[in-house]
Formats: structure tokens, sequence, C-alpha cells
């Protein structure tokens, strides 16, 4: 009886050690999980603020067409002027 007691105790501290050793390996693993998800984390900011940089140069670049877009109009409207002028200056040197 005291044998068999204590072949069942050695078979239940033989799982028990494994069990740690599974547990072991689920801390080392769940540290790794938790070091990756830091750096997951980081690169994620990094993302973000050069995405907010971006979005900014974005904007002044629109800001910046449409500036050139008004100017382009003036430079038209001007050009159609001078054309205008120099057809009256031609017809009045044509006199």
């Amino acid at each position: 009886m005291d044998t068999q007691i204590l072949e069942i105790l050695q078979r239940m501290e033989a799982k028990i050690n494994g069990i740690e050793t599974k547990i072991n390996g689920m801390k080392v693993k769940i540290d790794g999980m938790e070091s990756d998800i830091k750096g997951l984390k980081e690169g994620q900011e990094r993302i973000e603020r050069k995405l907010e940089s971006v979005h900014e140069q974005v904007e002044r670049t629109a800001e910046d067409v449409t500036s050139i877009k008004k100017d382009l109009t003036n430079i038209e409207m001007i050009t159609a002027k001078n054309w205008g002028d120099l057809v009256t200056l031609k017809a009045v040197s044509r006199l």
C-alpha cells in the first residue's frame, strides 16, 4: 500500500514538474509578446507622427496650389488686357 501511494505521489510530482515547465515556457512567451506589443505601439506612434507631418504638408501644398491658381488667373487676365492694348496700339499706329 505504501509503495502504491509512493508511486502515485511520484507520478503526480512528475506531472507537476511538467506543468511547471510548461508554465515557465508560457511566461517566457508572454514576456516576448509583451515586448513585441511594446515595439508595435512605438512603431504605431512613429507612423502617427509621420502621418500628421504628411497631412500638414499636404494642407500647405493645397494652399500653395490654390494660391498658384489665383495667380495664374490674374496672369491670364493681365495677358488678355495686354493683348487688347497691343491690338489698340496697332490700330492707332495704322492710322
